[in-house]
């Protein structure tokens, strides 16, 4: 019997209690299309196959064993045992983390060393790096002229986000669906949006503002509602998840919070 979210999340409180992950947070990420639990409530791994025409590739969502089975090989059991489904399912290539759309993590924190030394040992090869920024809710800024920003009660930031970064449509949609959209309107359209508690309760984004109006304090002002939402939820501070433009933030006064190793096995 597969295990069910309350489990899990039972699991990865023992596991990582740190994390604050919420039976909702793991039935969103490790439940949803094409993705598969193995193992129980002694130690569970989370796998997402996804294939894109010839390509196939699969992902390492989630690793937990209780602190009770730790230092006896089941998380490594965990792991071969995924890549054995991988393998079986026609991946190339099994990562960890970064499962867009639905991920818990970008990537392996590098605080975590004992399953760094677990990956590093089981083969898989390092190629990049990704970062989380941690910002008070206190932020605010007020949307340039002629721009209002509102929570996302229609079709204005999901059809921005079809047009311009479509690798975001999933959770934007999402987080319109949830009322954790919000969007800019401008010149007669929606000029920008951004999102908070998509994957992960109080983690913000995706957020991203039209090409063509970037750079004209739009983003700042849509930065400024998630706070505010997650202010009257009674959040003090909040992860921006996976961060692109590091620069952008940091001016809002931002810091890198937690880094997080990208890394592979070839199957």
């Amino acid at each position: 019997m597969t295990l069910a979210p309350d489990g899990l999340a039972q699991l990865v409180a023992a596991a990582l209690p740190e994390e604050g992950l919420t039976a909702d947070d793991l039935e969103t990420c490790c439940y949803g299309p094409d993705t598969q639990v193995v193992g129980d409530e002694h130690g569970a791994a989370v796998l997402t196959v996804k294939g894109t025409g010839a390509f196939t590739a699969a992902w390492l969502v989630l690793l937990a064993v209780h602190p009770d089975d730790q230092r006896r090989g089941r998380a490594r059991e965990l792991v071969a045992e995924c890549a054995r489904l991988a393998r079986t399912s026609g991946a190339v290539d099994l990562h960890l983390g970064t499962a867009i759309p639905r991920y818990v993590w970008p990537g392996v924190d590098f605080r975590f060393t004992a399953a760094l030394a677990l990956f590093e040992a089981m083969g898989f090869e390092p190629y990049g790096a990704a970062c989380n920024m941690a910002i008070t809710t206190s932020f605010r800024a007020d949307a340039p002229a002629g721009v209002v920003v509102e929570r996302e009660d229609g079709d204005g930031a999901t059809a921005l986000a079809a047009g311009c970064f479509p690798h975001w449509c999933d959770e934007v949609e999402r987080s319109v669906a949830a009322g954790t959209c919000y969007a800019a309107r401008g010149d007669g359209g929606t000029v920008g949006f951004a999102c908070h508690s998509v994957n992960r309760a109080g983690w913000i984004g995706p957020m991203a503002s039209d090409p063509e109006r970037q750079r004209g304090g739009v983003g700042r002002s849509l930065l400024a509602a998630v706070c505010a939402a997650l202010a009257q939820a009674g959040r003090g501070d909040a992860d921006i998840a996976w961060v692109g433009p590091i620069g952008f933030y940091a001016k809002a006064g931002a810091t890198v919070s937690r880094v997080f190793r990208n890394a592979k096995l070839a199957l």
